[in-house]
Parts: C-alpha cells; sequence; structure tokens
C-alpha cells in the first residue's frame, strides 16, 4: 500500500502539531545537564566508551538524563520509546511486564524466550545484560540513558545489529544529599523511589537507592465462559473457572541498589555494584480483537502469575597507567529466577503453559585506552561472556490434544572476544576511526520434549509425530564485526560524518517447545552491512539545534519467528531460524529550538523503508507469501515532540506546564505481514511546580485522548489476532523532595 496513506487529515495535522508544538527530548537538552558535563551547556556521552561531548560522537547517539526522564514519566523501556523516533519497544508475549524487547531502524528481536539473542545490547552501568528477561529490573535512579542507533560491531560486539542502549545509575558523591518521589496514578498504580548519597570518608562514597512500584492492572478476565466445567472425556479433568477479575495485570515490584566508590578523582578508582529486585503478581495478557469480548478483556482458564527474583553484582576498575593511559576492568555477574503460568488467551487448554525459567550470567571486560582525548585515539581490550540458562516448562493440551506435554532445556553459552579502535585527526578537520573485533562463540543446547500422556487418551504423538525428542546439540562460530567512519568539521559547533561497518547478531536455538529433532538445530548468525552519515549542529546554548543522519542496512540470515503447521491437525508452532535476506533504509531528523528563552520545542522525526529480499524455506508457497514483505517491528513513520515552558512565579516557585505526543505508524510483528498494528498516536500532558529546587508537586494525564492500541500481538493468522494492548487514559499526581 503507498506510503502516501499516512497523510490523510489527521496525520496531517499531527505533523503540524508536531513540527510546532512538540519534541523528542532524545537529542540531550542543553538544560538536562547530567552531573558528569563539563559545564552548563555541553553534556557529556559515554557511547564509545570514553568520555565525549554529542558532537564528537560520529554517529546517531540519543540520550535523556534522569532529571527529564523522570519530568516524562519514564520508568521504563516501555515509556522510554515514546519519546525516541525510530525505536520500537514491546512487552514479549509471555514473561511480564519487566521483559522487553528493543527494535531499532526496524532491526528488532521477537523471541520471548530468555535464551535468545537480543538486536539491541543492553548494559546497566557498563555490564552487558545477555537476555531481553534481565533488563527491565534496574530502571531507577538513573542518571542517563543512552541510544546508540545503528551497529556496534567494535566496541559492543555481538548482539549489536541494532545498536546498543548504555543506561547509567546516579554515582556516589562527596556530598551528603539524596531525594524521594512518589506518585499515584490510575487503577491503584503506586510508585516510590528513593535514594540516599553518603560520603564515608575521603574519596570513599555510598549510595543506596530503591523502588517499589504497585498496579492493579487495566485488563479484565472473565472466567472461563460456557467452557467451564466441561471436559473431552470424562477421565479428564474438567475445566477450572477462575472466575472475573478486573486486575488480571496486579503486580508488585521491589527493587534496590547499593553503590560504593572508593578513589574517585585519583589514579585508583573502584566501583562496587549489588543490586536486587523482585516482582510477583499477574501479568498483560494478549486479548482477542476479532469480536467477542470488551476491550480490555478476554476468557481465561488460569490465574496467570508470575515471580520474579534476580540479583547481581559488578565491579569497575579505573587505574591510570602512567600519565596517558588508563585501564579499565569490569566484571559483573547476574543470576534470575523467574516462574509463571502463562494463559493462551482462550477458556480451552490448549497452549495453558507453566514456565519455570534460571539464568546465570558472568562477565568480565578488559580495555586499555589512552586518557584524555586528542588527535589521536586509541582503545585495545578484550571480553569475556558465559551464560546458563535453564528452561523448564509444562504445556496442558489436556482439551485439544488429550495430554500434557513437559519440556526440559539446558543451554550452555560462552563468548571470547578481542577488540581494537584507532582515531586519527589527518588534517585540521579531517578525522577517522577504524575499528575491529573478532568474536568466537561456542554454545549447548540438550534436552527434551515428553508427551507424559496422564490420561491415557494422548493424541499428541499423532499430530506431533517428532515426539518423544531427545537433542544434545553444540554450534561453533567465530564472526568478524567493526566500523569505519570518517568526520569533518564543518564549524567549531557542527560535523558531518559517515561511516560503513558490519554487525552481528549471535547463532543459537530455538527455545519455545521444541517437537521435533530439527526444531533443536542451532541457526546461523544474523549479519548487518550498515552505511551510513549524518549532519550535527550543536551550538552551545544556542536557540536552536539540529541533527539528521540516513542510513542503508543489507541484512543476512535474518533470524525470526516463524509458525510451523503440523498436517491437517490445524496445530502451529513458533520456531526461530535463519529465513533470508533483506534490506532497510531511511532517515531520522532532530530539531531543538528556543524561541524565547523560557520555552523549550523539540521535533522527532523517523522514516523507515523495508523489504524482505529473499525467503530460505522449503514451502514456495510460503516463500512467495513472504517475498517483498516489511521486516517485523518496522512502522514506515514515527513522531516524536514535546513542547515545556518555564514559568517564574517568584524567585522560589517555578511552574512548567509540558505536552508530549508521538506517532506510529502502521508496522507488522511477523513475516507473513497478515496483520498489523494500525496508526496510532498517544498524547501525554503534565504540570509540574517547583519550589526553591528542592520541592516539586505535578499533575499528569497519559493517553490523553484515550487511544486504544497495541505495542505488540500475541498471535497472527490470516484471519485472527490477539493483542497486547497499551494502556487506556490514566491521571495521576506525583510529590518529590531533595535534601
Amino acid at each position: 500500500m503507498s506510503n502516501y496513506r499516512y497523510f490523510n487529515l489527521r496525520t496531517s495535522f499531527l505533523c503540524g502539531a508536531a513540527l510546532l508544538l512538540t519534541s523528542l527530548p532524545g537529542v540531550a537538552l542543553a538544560q538536562d545537564v547530567p552531573a558528569d558535563s563539563d559545564d552548563g551547556d555541553q553534556i557529556i556521552v559515554t557511547a564509545q566508551k570514553r568520555k565525549q561531548t554529542l558532537l564528537e560522537v560520529p554517529s546517531a547517539v540519543l540520550t535523556l538524563s534522569g532529571e527529564q526522564l523522570r519530568k516524562d514519566g519514564v520508568k521504563d523501556f516501555l515509556d522510554l520509546a515514546q519519546h525516541t523516533p525510530g525505536v520500537i519497544v514491546s512487552n514479549t508475549l509471555v514473561g511480564g511486564r519487566t521483559v522487553q524487547n528493543f527494535t531499532i531502524r526496524g532491526i528488532g528481536y521477537d523471541d520471548f524466550r530468555p535464551n535468545g539473542n537480543p538486536s539491541a545490547a543492553v548494559h546497566f552501568d557498563g555490564i552487558y545484560q545477555g537476555s531481553s528477561a534481565l533488563i527491565g529490573g534496574q530502571m531507577f535512579d538513573v542518571q542517563r540513558v543512552e541510544i546508540l542507533k545503528g551497529p556496534q560491531g567494535t566496541l559492543y560486539g555481538r548482539n549489536t545489529t541494532a545498536g546498543a542502549v548504555n543506561v547509567i545509575s546516579t554515582k556516589p558523591s562527596d556530598q551528603f544529599e539524596g531525594r524521594a518521589e512518589t506518585t499515584y496514578s490510575s487503577f491503584d498504580s503506586r510508585r516510590l523511589e528513593a535514594a540516599v548519597n553518603v560520603p564515608l570518608a575521603d574519596h570513599v562514597a555510598l549510595r543506596v537507592s530503591g523502588l517499589y512500584d504497585h498496579t492493579d492492572g487495566y485488563q479484565t478476565r472473565l472466567g472461563a465462559g460456557r467452557y467451564a466445567g466441561t471436559t473431552p472425556n470424562a477421565a479428564i479433568p474438567p475445566i477450572t473457572d477462575p472466575g472475573y477479575s478486573d486486575k488480571v495485570g496486579r503486580s508488585t515490584f521491589y527493587g534496590g541498589r547499593t553503590l560504593l566508590s572508593i578513589g574517585e578523582g585519583t589514579g585508583t578508582e573502584l566501583l562496587l555494584n549489588l543490586h536486587a529486585f523482585q516482582e510477583k503478581g499477574g501479568q498483560p495478557l494478549a486479548e482477542p480483537t476479532n469480536g467477542g469480548t470488551p476491550r480490555y478483556s478476554f476468557y481465561g482458564n488460569i490465574d496467570s502469575r508470575r515471580a520474579r527474583k534476580n540479583w547481581g553484582a559488578s565491579l569497575t576498575l579505573n587505574q591510570d597507567i602512567g600519565e596517558h593511559a588508563v585501564l579499565t576492568v569490569l566484571g559483573g555477574y547476574e543470576w534470575m529466577k523467574n516462574d509463571y503460568d502463562w494463559d493462551d488467551g482462550t477458556p480451552q487448554r490448549t497452549y495453558d503453559i507453566l514456565y519455570r525459567d534460571k539464568l546465570k550470567q558472568g562477565s568480565i571486560e578488559a580495555r586499555l585506552q589512552n586518557k584524555d582525548s586528542g588527535n589521536f585515539n586509541w582503545t585495545v581490550g578484550a571480553a569475556y561472556f558465559r551464560d546458563k540458562i535453564d528452561l523448564f516448562s509444562t504445556l496442558d493440551g489436556s482439551d485439544t490434544f488429550r495430554t500434557v506435554f513437559e519440556a526440559n532445556y539446558i543451554q550452555n553459552r560462552e563468548s571470547l572476544a578481542g577488540f581494537a579502535d584507532v582515531g586519527i585527526k589527518v588534517a585540521p578537520r579531517l578525522r577517522i576511526d577504524l575499528g575491529v573485533r573478532m568474536t568466537r562463540e561456542k554454545a549447548t543446547f540438550r534436552g527434551y520434549t515428553d508427551d507424559l500422556n496422564p490420561y491415557g487418551l494422548s493424541i499428541g504423538k499423532l499430530v506431533f509425530p517428532g515426539l518423544d525428542v531427545n537433542f544434545d546439540n553444540r554450534m561453533t562460530k567465530s564472526s568478524p564485526s567493526g566500523r569505519a567512519t570518517v568526520t569533518y568539521e564543518l564549524a567549531d559547533n557542527a560535523r558531518l560524518y559517515g561511516s560503513f561497518g558490519r554487525g552481528f547478531r549471535a547463532g543459537g536455538f530455538d527455545g519455545t517447545t521444541i517437537w521435533s529433532a530439527p526444531e533443536a538445530l542451532a541457526f546461523k548468525p544474523e549479519t548487518v552491512w550498515s552505511y551510513e552519515g549524518g549532519v550535527k549542529f550543536l551550538p552551545r546554548g544556542g536557540p536552536v539545534q539540529i541533527e539528521v543522519a540516513g542510513f542503508y542496512y543489507d541484512f543476512s540470515n535474518i533470524q525470526a519467528s516463524t509458525s510451523k503447521s503440523y498436517g491437517t491437525s490445524g496445530a502451529f508452532t513458533s520456531v526461530r531460524t535463519n529465513v533470508g535476506k533483506a534490506r532497510s533504509y531511511g532517515g531520522e531528523v532532530s530539531i531543538i529550538a528556543h524561541p524565547v528563552e523560557p520555552m523549550t520545542i523539540n521535533v522527532g522525526a523517523a522514516f523507515l523503508s523495508t523489504k524482505i529480499l529473499e525467503i530460505e524455506s522449503a514451502s514456495a508457497t510460503e516463500a512467495a507469501r513472504r517475498l517483498g514483505n516489511n521486516l517485523p517491528q518496522a512502522p514506515n513513520m514515527t513522531l516524536n515532540g514535546s513542547i515545556s515552558y518555564d514559568i517564574a512565579l517568584s524567585d522560589r516557585v517555578m511552574v512548567t506546564p509540558q505536552v508530549d505526543a508521538r506517532f506510529v505508524g502502521k508496522y507488522y510483528t511477523e513475516l507473513d505481514n497478515y496483520q498489523s498494528i494500525g496508526d496510532y498516536t498517544l498524547v501525554n500532558a503534565r504540570i509540574g511546580v517547583e519550589i526553591d529546587k528542592r520541592w516539586t508537586v505535578a499533575a499528569f494525564v497519559r493517553n490523553l485522548t484515550d487511544e486504544y492500541y497495541a505495542f505488540g500481538l500475541g498471535g497472527a493468522s490470516a484471519t485472527t489476532k490477539t493483542q497486547l494492548s497499551g494502556p487506556p487514559r490514566t491521571w495521576g499526581v506525583s510529590a518529590g523532595m531533595r535534601f
């Protein structure tokens, strides 16, 4: 369908409103200066694993300060995406509200099991999180979030075909201070975040922070309906009715972090990070959208529950080596247990699953680099990563298959990489950066899927003739990656850059239910060649700041989840494998303007075109159906914007009204492009009051127009779909203090 379909009356109005009234807080705003800035109007980032200004980084980097995140009500990555063009973040089909996947510039990740390889590498305080199941529990007391768009094959390595995301916690300082903020909003949602910083001695400081977050959820379970008490056979227990509940998504989250800093400002600096979180309760579930139930409701036969626990630790050493070099060593460990019961969105027992997952990961990275940026910058290093993931599940198919299945899989991964990056100023205004990385990976995947046949009536092996399955598979692969960049200094506050590079997403194994031995075989790494160019105009304190970027990506061995049918039974499953080649190209623009000193207007837009060029499939019909389709999670257009105005009522009191909006064009969530997530627009409004730069109160409304929209599909075919619906209109108030 033509892209001109977007320029109907509604979208034209939206575009005009966005251009005139709104903005993207994705480019770090001059008024939101993080604690590690050089001066009052320069933002320092660590996107290239060294301190640089945004202007010096030769790629598209979006950054939001912790203060801006709090003002915008950002509490997780799902909220963060609402302020970031070209980025889609979605909850997984199972796993709950804290398991989230990134898609950047059409490069995404559609697996819901914790053993997969995300396309964007998420780091917390420099430590890589190897599973999407780990990333949702540490988004509190944040100093800054950086989103690097495009493959980051040199310094970040594996699983960066989409980009990298850095979350930097607020570090301990030499001042006694703290803050606390509480929020109450619709659906009895309550949130309390607090932090205290205590200097213990010269160059020794401690920071302790915590988060409590509760919600009753916005979905309603209608019970088992007409299926309650029924059974396909007297030998099979009847379907139980969990009853009506308008608090299906009720959950409570507790998180905490302790940071101990030793030697800050000396030649030897240590940072110890201890953190943990726990989440209990229900989870958002997919609801049918083809009629039969009201919005935000579904019929189900189980009371979906989730219990997640995580704890982790990391230690970072920065050691000066002479006067001109610094050695950085980071080591981290994570442990997680994730138990959850998943209702497939129907009141019958077809794919009701009890998941019991365990994860352990350890990593260490060492890099040596020149201490002060100059005409010649260099970095050399090595990184090691290892994890073990246990996937245990029980699948209740009593009504459809007359049986119960059990699956138990264990995956071990190991990765070793070496890298080098060099930047040289070859002329007064011309700079060249070259980087290369080589990664060696090993993985094993073993386990079984058994038909337990507890009733003696199973038709499981008739539907899935590959049962029972036992497997023990291995994979070893070496993959190069890297990047070359040329930067030209147009003026002191303007840069022109161009780059090309290679990124890859590691090969691996499908962690969904394995019904036959071939489904347990390894799939190959996904690779992408990227070509990007852009202009940055970022004058210090200027009335206008502009960034423009364009890109082209060439993919091979695309990894995706594909639907597999079994004979004429109507049974199907999702299998993750390599599916072919594709291309993606597009452009982005971000503008920050200050028409008058108290006003900040920001505009962000991203335009994208994707196409599947080749399909690997044993079915000619399937290949023909997918050839030429769009990639999943790749909207043709996203627009973001906000406007804020500071009104000084006195020397002590500042009032700031703010409006922000986001438009997301139509996109698909699967390769067949059966069902799309339609165009949607979200508008938020907030008014805040600050007193003595210490006390804050605010009132806000999110999804002001009460838009009914989806941020993911629970399943799609030519005729039906279920969707993960975003929250309806919500109201709230907050209050905070600093001391």
